[in-house]
């Protein structure tokens, strides 16, 4: 009886742990951040991070860059994961750390950035936003960056979904 309960316990222990890539950053680099349907994009939102991620990024992002662990921070600011404050995160960025984590924690902060942007537009703005459809822009900007393929400033879809944008965040 002991046998088969401690079998069972191994198994569950095991199936928690190596579902845990899902989460930690870092880990499992070759499973995408996020990869959202064509169809469940919110335009206005992807199109805001996108552009906001290539003016923030370009020149910076090499084919080195961990975009994966970036991305993986913003997800995390989003989906309201990140438990210690800004001000934490940001003193570990400025004592010198590993790249890995270096790029996770400048993610969460440029996911926050964002967002305090959006609230400078209107009160109500940020609840317009689509948070994985930001994510998605974020993600593929960084993508796209590390490629050094990033769409231009004059993409119609990235204009179009700008200006929608602009329209709901009056």
């Amino acid at each position: 009886m002991f046998k088969k309960l401690a079998f069972i316990a191994g198994v569950a222990c095991l199936s928690a742990c190596s579902s845990m890539t899902s989460y930690i950053p870092f880990v499992g680099n070759d499973k995408p951040v996020i990869n959202l349907d064509k169809e469940k994009i919110d335009q206005k939102s992807y199109a805001v991070a996108y552009s906001a991620t290539v003016q923030t990024h370009k020149g910076l992002v090499t084919e080195k860059y961990d975009v994966n662990s970036f991305a993986s921070g913003v997800n995390d600011w989003y989906v309201g994961r990140i438990l210690v404050s800004l001000e934490q995160i940001k003193a570990k960025l400025a004592s010198g750390i590993d790249s890995n984590v270096h790029a996770y924690y400048s993610g969460v902060v440029f996911a926050s950035d964002l967002q305090n942007n959006f609230s400078r537009l209107s009160k109500d703005c940020w609840t317009k936003i689509d948070r994985p459809s930001m994510t998605q822009g974020i993600y593929d900007a960084m993508l796209d960056l590390k490629k050094d393929r990033a769409r231009a400033e004059d993409d119609e879809y990235l204009s179009k979904g700008s200006e929608q944008l602009l329209n709901v965040c009056k």
